[in-house]
């Protein structure tokens, strides 16, 4: 780049955006790139603190404008379930297309970050998100940048786009309430109407309900009955800790053709047990904890079972860190 005295720049083409602050009352970019400079833009770019101007040489022909680079790493994102921003000051940003998961390739994206001067931000992956929110944020540091990062960028980030949001597709769950207490009416159910509220942003709703005594006999075939009455997921609640007549997860393991897990690193609400049915359908039982607190495990669970993201060791075990609510 030629650096030139913003006095003898008149006719010159400016090669970046040049932003205005005002703290409290304006921010933007009366000159934007490929503006060409008038003898009436003098006092204002002088006014902002630019006693100079940059314009592209010749010899930066191996260099990639910071734009330029926005676009080719929204490009490394782009797909039908985000949209972009204008570039504005060498940076894009995506936006959610749809309600959804926020689902990122973490991996891929560290190892882009770890290039050079180039950066793709993001919100935390597998976090709700509503249509239009913000997402990421591209740009490089530089105003020109080696072509050669962003070629190692698309080779990293290869054919499948970093981050998509998958959308909240389960509608329908039942719940299991367990407990002689609550059964013989002894105390009243508190956790349905929980459940309800929280999932209720998701688009749930609860086809069938069962309330049954503290037997694993009767809490499996609970479990079965609301799967055959529609429900796209199991909540199992009561009877979760570790004391010998807490049932509950002997019977989800009954009902399940395998258990992800019983404890999760996440508090508070860690005594959460997830498992599958043969078919897919998931069964969690939620532990006293949601009853007092928010958010809890289950909150932080919620966003995979709506977007019908299967749940693995690894991702209960990557839990811990942040995993303190």
């Amino acid at each position: 780049m030629k650096k030139i005295h913003v006095r003898d720049a008149v006719g010159e083409v400016l090669c970046h955006d040049i932003a205005r602050i005002v703290i409290g009352k304006v921010k933007d970019t009366p000159f934007r790139r490929g503006q060409r400079i008038t003898a009436e833009d003098i006092p204002l770019l002088l006014s902002l603190g630019k006693e100079h101007i940059f314009v592209m040489e010749p010899s930066d022909t191996n260099k990639m404008h910071e734009e330029d680079v926005a676009a080719a790493l929204y490009a490394l994102c782009a797909n039908d379930s985000i949209y972009p921003s204008e570039v504005r000051e060498g940076k894009i940003e995506a936006f959610a297309a749809h309600d959804g998961m926020l689902s990122i390739d973490v991996d891929r994206l560290n190892a882009i970050n770890g290039i050079g001067e180039l950066t793709i931000v993001t919100k935390w992956s597998h976090t709700a998100v509503e249509k239009d929110d913000k997402l990421a944020g591209m740009r490089c540091i530089p105003l020109l940048l080696d072509t050669s990062e962003v070629e190692e960028a698309k080779r990293i980030a290869g054919d499948e786009p970093l981050l998509k949001v998958v959308p909240f597709t389960v509608k329908t769950m039942g719940i299991v309430t367990t407990g002689s207490e609550v059964a013989t009416g002894r105390i009243k159910d508190a956790f349905t109407p929980i459940i309800k509220e929280r999932t209720a942003p998701f688009g749930m709703e609860l086809v069938a309900h069962e309330i049954v005594t503290d037997d694993t006999d009767l809490i499996a075939e609970a479990i079965r009955r609301v799967k055959a009455a529609g429900a796209d997921i199991v909540f199992c609640t009561g009877g979760m800790s570790v004391d010998p007549d807490d049932l509950t997860p002997g019977a989800i393991a009954r009902c399940a053709e395998r258990v992800v897990t019983y404890g999760l690193p996440v508090l508070p609400g860690s005594m959460v047990c997830i498992a599958y049915m043969a078919d897919g359908t998931p069964i969690v039982g939620l532990p006293g904890g949601v009853l007092f607190s928010k958010p809890t495990a289950f909150d932080v669970l919620l966003p995979y079972l709506a977007s019908r993201t299967e749940i693995t060791k690894e991702d209960c075990v990557k839990l811990g860190h942040g995993g303190l609510q």
